[in-house]
C-alpha cells in the first residue's frame, strides 16, 4: 500500500485534534502574567526612541527575562502542538500602535524569522478592509469570509487584534492532520489524489525566473521526515489548472470538495472569538485558519485593524518541504518584485471548479 494511504504518524499525534479534544477547557489560550506584561510593558516603550518602517520594523529587541517562559510555550505550542496558541491580554490600546507593532515583532523573533509577505517586501501587514478603497483587493483585504485554507509561503502565521469587528470576523481553525485522517477514514482514494500534485498559479507574485504556475505539481499533503505538511488554498489551484489548459478532473474537484467539507465540519474546527490584545500563532503546515464575514463600526470609529505577520521556522523544526512554498524558489516568504497581484479574483470566486460560495454558518450558531 503506498505511504499516502497510510494514516498520520506518530510524531502528530499532539497536532490530530477535533473539536471536542479540549473538552470545557481551553489549554491553547495563555494570558499573561503581572511579570511578563511588566517585561512587555519595557518593550513597548522602547519604540518611542526608535525610526524605523512600520511594515519592516528591523532588528528586533532581546526578548525581556521575564518573558522566557512565555517564550517557551509559544514554542512549545506550535512546534509540539496543538499548532496554535492564543495569547490573551496584551494591551495594545495603551502601547498605541507602533509600540504594539514593536512587540508583536519582537515576539515573532521568538519562534523563527519574519518572512516578506507581499512583493514590495512588507513583513508586518496590517489587516483592513480595503474594498472601498482599492479596485482588487486581496481577499484578505475585504470583509468577506475566507474559507479554511493556509497561507502561500510561510512555516507559522500571527495575528495581532488591535480592533475588533462590530460582529462577525471570527477565526476558525481546523487540523490538518485530522482532516488528512478522517478523509483516509471515508475516501482514501481521494485523499490519494491530494498527495499527486496540482498546477498553482502565482497570480503574477512569483520570481521573473518562474512562470505564471507552478512547476513541477504542488501537493496538497506531504509525508517527509515522519511529519505530514500541508498546503491548501484552493483558488491559487482552480487558476493554475486554467492557465495550464489542464481542467481539474471530476476525481480531483471530488477529492477539492471533500477537503472542504471535513476541513469545516463542526466535529472537526474551533471557533475563535478574538478580541483586542488577543494574538494568535498558527502552525501554518498543521493547521488551516479561516475567517468568518465581518462588519465594521460606522464611521467616525475605527475598523477592524488586525497585524499578520509570515514566520519562517528554524531548522531545528518541522518547516514546509521546499515543495509547498511555489511562490519563492522553496524558501518562505514572497519574491521582491515590486508586483502586485494581477488576477481577476471575482471571475475565480464564480468558477464552478472554486468550489461555490462557501458557508462557515458560524453566524447562524454553526460553532
Amino acid at each position: 500500500m503506498p505511504a499516502p494511504l497510510h494514516p498520520s504518524p506518530a510524531a502528530d499525534a499532539p497536532f490530530a485534534w477535533r473539536a471536542d479534544s479540549f473538552g470545557t477547557t481551553s489549554p491553547w489560550l495563555r494570558p499573561l502574567s503581572a511579570q511578563e506584561l511588566s517585561g512587555l510593558d519595557a518593550l513597548a516603550s522602547q519604540d518611542a526612541a526608535r525610526t524605523h518602517d512600520a511594515h519592516d520594523p528591523g532588528e528586533p529587541a532581546p526578548m525581556p527575562a521575564a518573558c522566557e517562559a512565555l517564550a517557551a510555550d509559544m514554542r512549545r505550542a506550535v512546534y509540539r502542538g496543538p499548532g496554535f496558541i492564543l495569547l490573551r491580554g496584551l494591551p495594545y490600546e495603551r502601547w498605541g500602535v507602533d509600540g504594539a507593532r514593536w512587540v508583536t515583532w519582537t515576539l515573532a523573533h521568538a519562534l523563527g524569522t519574519p518572512v516578506t509577505q507581499t512583493a514590495a517586501g512588507a513583513r508586518l501587514v496590517d489587516v483592513r478592509d480595503l474594498s472601498r478603497k482599492e479596485s482588487s483587493p486581496r481577499q484578505f483585504s475585504t470583509s468577506q469570509e475566507l474559507r479554511l485554507h493556509m497561507d502561500p509561503a510561510s512555516d507559522l502565521i500571527g495575528l495581532g487584534c488591535v480592533r475588533a469587528a462590530a460582529s462577525g470576523g471570527e477565526s476558525v481553525l481546523t487540523s490538518a492532520v485530522s482532516i488528512h485522517d478522517e478523509m483516509l477514514r471515508q475516501q482514501p482514494e481521494l485523499l490519494a489524489a491530494l498527495y499527486e500534485g496540482f498546477r498553482w498559479h502565482r497570480f503574477g507574485e512569483g520570481r521573473p525566473q518562474d512562470g505564471p504556475i507552478s512547476e513541477p505539481d504542488v501537493p496538497v499533503f506531504t509525508r517527509e521526515g515522519g511529519h505530514i505538511a500541508c498546503r491548501y488554498v484552493r483558488s491559487p489551484i482552480v487558476a493554475g489548472h486554467k492557465e495550464a489548459g489542464e481542467p481539474l478532473t471530476a476525481r480531483q474537484i471530488q477529492a477539492l470538495d471533500l477537503f472542504d467539507q471535513v476541513a469545516a465540519s463542526p466535529q472537526l474546527r474551533i471557533v475563535l472569538r478574538m478580541q483586542p490584545g488577543d494574538l494568535l500563532w498558527v502552525n501554518n503546515i498543521k493547521v488551516l485558519h479561516a475567517r468568518t464575514q465581518f462588519v465594521d463600526h460606522p464611521e467616525p470609529l475605527p475598523p477592524r485593524h488586525l497585524f499578520r505577520l509570515w514566520v519562517a521556522a528554524p531548522e531545528t523544526e518541522a518547516r514546509a518541504p521546499a515543495r509547498l512554498n511555489y511562490f519563492n524558489g522553496g524558501a518562505c516568504g514572497m519574491p521582491l518584485t515590486g508586483q502586485k497581484a494581477r488576477y481577476d479574483m471575482e471571475a475565480l470566486r464564480k468558477d464552478p471548479a472554486s468550489g461555490g460560495v462557501f458557508d462557515l454558518g458560524v453566524s447562524r450558531g454553526g460553532a
